[in-house]
């Protein structure tokens, strides 16, 4: 008789999501420094010669145009980013807005919720989410302002991702090498994407180019948020002091990644209380 193996059954469900292993709190010490020295010595010597400058641009385009279509997809927009080969930059296409695409969000914003019912903390923490979402998916000038303002965002947010990985060493292959550069990323962004906010603050001639809008026709972003922020809520901020906004946020993903850094045991902590199934 031949004998079969025995036929395990597979569990009718998953097991609570939680972090095992400890994480110890990160440190600044010889090796931190060496590796962000050296990212931030890059970004400034690139940053600082035009040619390199306008090469490496093209890096913080992509961060913004992701930023545009990540945005543009949570408002219901179908959005696809792309460099600008005729004005410069970028332009991420977008489509008129989708119910069924706001349908399919709010489904998986349902979904998540149900597979942490057990946890109250994470259904308060999603609820508020969902809350803020459909404040903004449900008037078109919102959606309009919540897609203009991404862009810039989403910059500062990835420079403040890339830092933290280049400090922890989280996410890399080859951390020796790679650290290093994901330091002279975060910094090369951030140089940039703050020097653009400043020179909307302080040069005439660049606010003026910048008023101009792509091919005299298309509003910029920082242009359409302003005007959006006067027609709608009274706030007359104009391009300036949208501008000194955007400023006030740079410095914050960067903040909450050294922060993260510094104190990921008691971070990881409450991460972990928030992704268990149950709790």
């Amino acid at each position: 008789m031949q004998d079969f193996p025995a036929v395990v059954p597979r569990p009718n469900r998953l097991p609570p999501l939680h972090i095992d292993d400890p994480v110890a709190d990160g440190r600044i010490g010889a090796s931190e420094l060496k590796i962000m020295g050296y990212g931030l010595l890059a970004a400034v010597i690139v940053y600082a010669l035009p040619f390199t400058r306008f090469v490496f641009s093209a890096l913080v385009t992509l961060f913004h145009e992701l930023g545009h279509a990540i945005a543009g997809w949570l408002m219901g927009y179908p959005s696809l980013p792309a460099f600008d080969f005729v004005y410069g930059g970028g332009l991420t296409h977008h489509g008129e807005f989708n119910l069924a695409i706001a349908i399919v969000i709010a489904g998986i914003f349902g979904y998540v919720a149900w597979l942490f019912r057990g946890n109250r903390r994470t259904l308060i923490l999603i609820g508020a989410i969902f809350g803020v979402w459909l404040l903004l998916i449900t008037a078109a000038w919102r959606r309009e302002l919540t897609f203009a303002s991404a862009g810039h965002l989403f910059e500062f947010i990835l420079a403040g991702i890339f830092f933290y990985m280049a400090l922890s060493g989280v996410g890399w292959r080859h951390p020796d090498l790679e650290r290093p550069l994901g330091a002279f990323v975060a910094f090369f962004v951030q140089i940039h994407s703050v020097m653009f906010a400043l020179r909307l603050r302080n040069d005439p001639e660049f606010l003026s180019w910048y008023r101009e809008g792509k091919g005299g026709a298309l509003m910029n972003d920082l242009e359409l948020v302003a005007a959006d922020l006067n027609i709608y809520l009274r706030i007359d901020l104009g391009i300036g002091g949208v501008a000194a906004l955007l400023l006030l946020f740079s410095f914050l993903p960067m903040a909450v990644a050294l922060m993260w850094y510094l104190k990921r045991s008691r971070c990881h902590s409450v991460v972990d209380s928030f992704i268990r199934a149950e709790a």
